[in-house]
């Protein structure tokens, strides 16, 4: 079908590839997966992979020192209401200090732009140690 995703097993893809380019011996963060299993349409899919890849290279990035070990985490659930779902990444690193944006912020403008096609935004939950971003989007 190439009008659905089955997000479960794109992000199970997309989290390996990204894991393999972090260094599977590098000591250092360790990226994992927790995916319900729905499907999404293809354009959704699309601004929801760069939105785990800009957000977990952020991470991977900011959230450890290097070679330092940490859990960056993945997570995909279909909301109470059933026709939402929401999206998480988030780490346990030292958060976002004074808020703004490290390094050139193309990649906040990114997330920004592909999460405004899924008719939403990014929400960092200031109560989390670490960084948790969460994306709540229609089915």
């Amino acid at each position: 079908d190439v009008e659905r995703v089955q997000m479960d097993e794109y992000l199970a893809g997309l989290v390996e590839e990204l894991g393999k380019s972090i260094g599977p011996d590098s000591g250092g963060a360790r990226l994992t997966l927790r995916a319900e299993a729905l499907q999404v349409t293809t354009d959704q899919a699309v601004s929801l992979g760069v939105i785990v890849t800009e957000l977990v290279t952020n991470a991977v990035k900011y959230a450890y020192e290097p070679g330092a070990a940490g859990e960056i985490r993945v997570i995909l659930k279909r909301l109470e209401d059933g026709r939402r779902a929401q999206l998480t990444v988030e780490d346990d690193g030292p958060g976002l200090g004074d808020g703004l944006p490290k390094g050139t912020g193309l990649g906040s403008k990114i997330i920004s732009a592909m999460a405004g096609g899924l008719r939403s935004a990014i929400e960092v939950d200031p109560a989390h140690h670490g960084v948790r971003a969460r994306l709540a989007f229609d089915l």
